[in-house]
């Protein structure tokens, strides 16, 4: 035997470990982990662990990127997790990383244990913790106390937030963003500026072939962990374009250029129109200048296509796009977008990710729903093509049929199923999902007049009013949404004919304006006439523009260069919420 016998997560797993009376070895992984692959080739690789483990153990390997559900319960504390489970899924020890050595006495102490507790293990996890509303409105103190926190984390010295390891903390940086747009609060541009420049001249982004690490060991974003995340990469892309619009600063504008080099580059399937998941961290590469690099082969890139992550690249993608004119871009964000509603034609969407051999795997995440939903609607706003909007109300009835709580509020993370394995048997309710999906619901509930969409939104920021301080800056997510909820829209209407050169200067335009709060209504004055009506727009005069901020609207617009100021009229004119 000279390599463990590694099962995937699942129920012929978990029948062995039930039949066999023997303990689950659970190894929750990453292609892109360092210290995972480090286990692989001691650890693991050792001749006394390797034969203990066959012996006497289920081995069961889970990739924390396709199964974010068996990692949401499961991880200790990081990649690798090295979790112990007895037949039932129940934790009865675990940790991080664990050298051979210290491995082998672990596996010993381990079979001790359960051959004299079998009966009688609790399981080490805490209890998920699902949120109970407070009976009061939510309101903009929130938000303000979430603020509150983003900037009492801020290091002042460094930027971005706390000490080492430092982490990126996206959300945060673009409700700071938020704060300083629609509250003049200037300390946050201040906060963003300092640490969009300290990552951006720092070793936490790659001087060489671009594109962000994961996170830095350092305080000073001196040292990163070298592994490169589709997920990082596009949230980062959004911030330093918003901070670009909002500033102006060069700078901003050629970081967001390099993340989209980089991406292009290392994690794009030219040929099918997909993004790929991650590179994987490899030191001595990175250490390497740029000749250095073309001699030796690349990090390895995960190929998988996760719906969440294309998504999210699809999205900064289309952002991309329209700030940087960057036709190519959008044109490629599109293909991928329509190359996952294809593939979901074949298995049903949202999938979590597609497998050649099989098709759609794990379909029906919280985590896909949101984030899929949400390109969708960048997609419609972006193309003016109605299909993507229709896909958009069909993916949030699914969801809401799926997964909403109904009559308490708030979605789960994971469908209800009859045969969920360990602590899948529990459905959590996370704050950052739900804040996702209620952000896509409020924008669909604007562009279709259909105020069930944000009813739903509503009743799921409602659940987390009582507790959002505990999660800290992890809320940040959640004061985006409610930013939202309790200032409502900036609304720009388009009615002109969409093949029209008048049409693609009015949208070019439109989608150039910050696009926190902004949505972006296409409508064609013969098709959609009767609605137009509806609106209280007139149909004839055409082409125009509308813009309304809440239930305040603005003159007609007939030239496009003055919808920005437009918005910043209606902007400025409407009281800060209270």
């Amino acid at each position: 035997m000279n390599k463990i016998d590694w099962l995937e997560w699942g129920q012929t797993a978990f029948d062995k470990a039930r039949s066999s009376g023997k303990p689950i070895l659970l190894d929750i992984t990453g292609s892109w982990c360092h210290w995972c692959h480090v286990m692989d080739e001691t650890s693991y690789s050792d001749p006394a662990v390797i034969s203990t483990v066959n012996k006497n153990f289920i081995p069961v390997r889970v990739d924390t990127d396709k199964r974010p559900d068996v990692n949401r319960r499961y991880n200790l504390g990081g990649w690798p997790t090295t979790a112990f489970l007895d037949g039932d899924g129940r934790i009865i020890t675990g940790g991080t990383y664990i050298p051979p050595q210290q491995l082998r006495e672990v596996l010993h102490s381990v079979l001790q244990i359960y051959s004299a507790n079998k009966d009688r293990i609790r399981s080490k996890l805490q209890t998920l913790h699902v949120p109970v509303p407070r009976d009061e409105p939510l309101s903009d103190k929130i938000s303000r106390d979430i603020a509150t926190t983003i900037a009492v984390n801020f290091d002042i010295d460094y930027g971005g937030f706390g000490f080492e390891p430092k982490f990126l903390h996206p959300e945060a940086l673009e409700y700071a963003l938020v704060r300083y747009r629609y509250y003049n609060e200037k300390e946050m541009l201040t906060l963003v500026a300092k640490t969009l420049d300290r990552m951006g001249s720092g070793g936490i982004y790659d001087q060489v072939e671009q594109g962000f690490f994961r996170y830095s060991t350092t305080r000073d974003w001196s040292v990163p962990h070298f592994e490169k995340m589709a997920e990082d990469n596009a949230k980062l892309l959004t911030v330093y374009l918003h901070a670009f619009q909002l500033t102006g600063k060069a700078s901003y504008r050629d970081k967001a250029e390099g993340i989209v080099k980089y991406v292009q580059t290392s994690l794009s399937d030219v040929e099918n129109g997909a993004f790929f998941g991650s590179q994987d961290a490899d030191e001595n590469y990175y250490k390497l200048d740029l000749v250095g690099r073309q001699r030796q082969t690349a990090p390895n890139v995960d190929r998988t296509m996760y719906t969440n992550y294309n998504a999210l690249l699809i999205s900064s993608f289309l952002l991309a796009s329209s700030i940087l004119g960057r036709q190519d871009i959008g044109r490629f964000a599109l293909n991928t977008l329509d190359h996952i509603l294809d593939l979901g034609k074949q298995g049903g969407l949202p999938f979590h990710y597609w497998r050649k051999e099989t098709g759609p795997v794990l379909k029906g995440l919280l985590t896909d729903y949101a984030t899929l939903l949400i390109s969708l609607l960048d997609a419609y706003e972006y193309s003016a093509k109605s299909e993507y909007l229709y896909e958009a109300t069909r993916i949030a009835d699914d969801c809401i049929k799926t997964l909403n709580h109904e009559g308490v509020g708030g979605f789960y993370d994971i469908p209800p199923s009859d045969s969920s394995l360990g602590e899948l048997r529990n459905r959590d309710k996370p704050i950052d999902e739900n804040s996702l999906i209620a952000i896509g619901l409020l924008r669909l509930s604007w562009l279709t007049q259909q105020m069930r969409y944000s009813n739903v939104a509503a009743k799921t920021l409602k659940l987390f009013n009582q507790d959002y301080e505990r999660y800290g800056l992890s809320g940040a997510i959640y004061a985006l949404a409610l930013d939202l909820h309790i200032n409502g829209p900036i609304g720009i209407t388009i009615i002109a004919n969409q093949k029209s050169k008048e049409f693609t200067a009015y949208k070019s335009k439109a989608l150039s304006v910050y696009s926190a709060r902004r949505y972006l209504l296409h409508m064609d004055p013969i098709r959609d006439s009767d609605q137009i009506v509806n609106l209280g727009y007139n149909a004839k005069s055409t082409p125009v523009a509308y813009v309304c901020v809440g239930k305040t609207c603005g003159p007609p617009i007939h030239d496009p260069l003055q919808i920005e100021n437009s918005v910043s009229s209606l902007v400025e004119a409407k009281p800060v919420a209270s």
